[in-house]
């Protein structure tokens, strides 16, 4: 029979030895030193000063001083002024109180639990900083989380993150939540189709926009907000790409939003007014809107708006900067393209036109109709020196093959420019 436990090494009480109260509180006392064993430290090379009674410590150190020489590898504990040694076997534990951690020995060296667990296989559930659940069987607790690509291995380089469902009618998708409750939804929900939904309160949805699986093709859902003209009537506050502007103001700018699209629709006649650094119309003139007119309207990065297109609802197109159809007026057409048309009337028979106004760039021809006066007569006109500004008329008439000038002769005349 030996004389101490294969495992501890506490010694055992011999038959008919004296004094076995001796071996007997030795074997207790090894048992309250390595027992539950917990560590001061493990990275000191000699003593502490003025330890305590029942202290303990790993000793690592390959070559430690003082009262410590000899005991390297093993865990010393300090006993009625003396420092005595326990030599470790592999699998014993030792927490270490300054780090917070737990040690083994693998037969050679201690080394930090946490570090060797390199693995971890079905475990059921996970919490870090938090307790897991029956539902959420991973959860954490963190300001920030890291996934990132393996440079140990190492790996390809690459970081991929794999969300499975079991059927396309599943859902696979990501939660965003406020105060846990769902704000947005994001993933294949449903369906094989890539979707963003999102909610004001975490139970109705509204599909934002979806990715199809099979034609590639992004599809924006979109609700018509419904915005009352004012002389300000900012779509860049509006949370939709559509827009149902309703009232009768004058509206002279659409706010301040930068980088902005807007599909607007019109419930009646409001004014749209021409202003080139804030509201710039496609026609260069203000725009009366009527019921169901649409339009697609921009912004730039300094929030400055413009009208890209602009729809009438009876499908008739806009003409731009059209006057009043009087016997003189103007339209500036979709192309650019600027009609001018008048009656004129002189009791000369040679007279300057004026354009009303110019031509911003030229005028590209002039086209004449004098109105006879009489059955017998031929009546013809000529024009000269056109110009961005206006023409000069001739009006003619010719009796028995006379050719005269012809004075107080009205004269239809139709200008075309840009």
């Amino acid at each position: 029979m030996t004389d101490a436990t294969p495992r501890l090494g506490l010694p055992l009480i011999a038959a008919s030895q004296a004094q076995k109260h001796v071996t007997h509180n030795e074997a207790l006392g090894l048992l309250d030193a390595l027992v539950q064993l917990a560590c001061l430290d493990k990275d000191l090379t000699a003593p502490p000063q003025n330890p305590a009674d029942g202290d303990r410590y790993l000793v690592v150190a390959s070559n430690p001083g003082g009262a410590w020489a000899g005991l390297a590898g093993q865990v010393v504990r300090y006993v009625d002024g003396v420092w005595i040694g326990a030599v470790p076997r592999a699998g014993w534990f030792a927490y270490l109180i300054d780090e917070a951690d737990l040690y083994v020995f693998d037969g050679t060296a201690w080394g930090s639990f946490r570090r060797t667990l390199t693995a971890i296989q079905s475990v059921s559930r996970l919490g870090i900083n938090t307790g897991a659940d029956a539902t959420n069987r991973l959860a954490v607790k963190s300001d920030a989380a890291l996934l990132t690509w393996d440079d140990a291995t190492p790996g390809s380089g690459d970081m991929r993150m794999s969300v499975n469902k079991q059927a396309a009618s599943r859902d696979a998708g990501l939660i965003l939540q406020t105060g846990y409750s769902a704000r947005a939804l994001l993933g294949l929900l449903g369906s094989d189709d890539f979707s963003l939904k999102v909610s004001p309160d975490g139970s109705a949805f509204a599909t934002a926009l979806t990715a199809s699986a099979a034609k590639g093709g992004i599809d924006f859902a979109s609700t018509e907000t419904v915005l009352a003209s004012a002389a300000t009537t900012d779509l860049g506050g509006t949370v939709t790409r559509r827009v149902l502007v309703t009232g009768t103001a004058r509206i002279t700018r659409f706010g301040t939003g930068a980088d902005r699209e807007r599909l607007l629709r019109f419930a009646g006649p409001a004014t749209l007014v021409h202003d080139p650094e804030q509201l710039a119309l496609p026609t260069r003139a203000d725009i009366v809107t009527a019921a169901d007119d649409t339009c697609l309207a921009t912004s730039d990065g300094a929030g400055r708006w413009r009208v890209r297109h602009y729809q009438r609802a009876d499908g008739t197109p806009l003409a731009l900067g059209t006057q009043a159809l009087d016997p003189t007026g103007y339209a500036r057409l979709a192309n650019g393209l600027i009609l001018q048309w008048g009656l004129a009337t002189s009791t000369d028979a040679d007279v300057f036109v004026l354009f009303a106004p110019a031509f911003p760039s030229a005028c590209l021809g002039v086209w004449t109709q004098p109105i006879a006066r009489d059955a017998g007569t031929l009546y013809a006109s000529q024009v000269s020196d056109v110009s961005a500004t206006g023409f000069t008329l001739h009006n003619r008439r010719t009796t028995g093959g006379t050719v005269t000038g012809a004075g107080s002769v009205q004269t239809y005349w139709l200008g075309l420019g840009s």
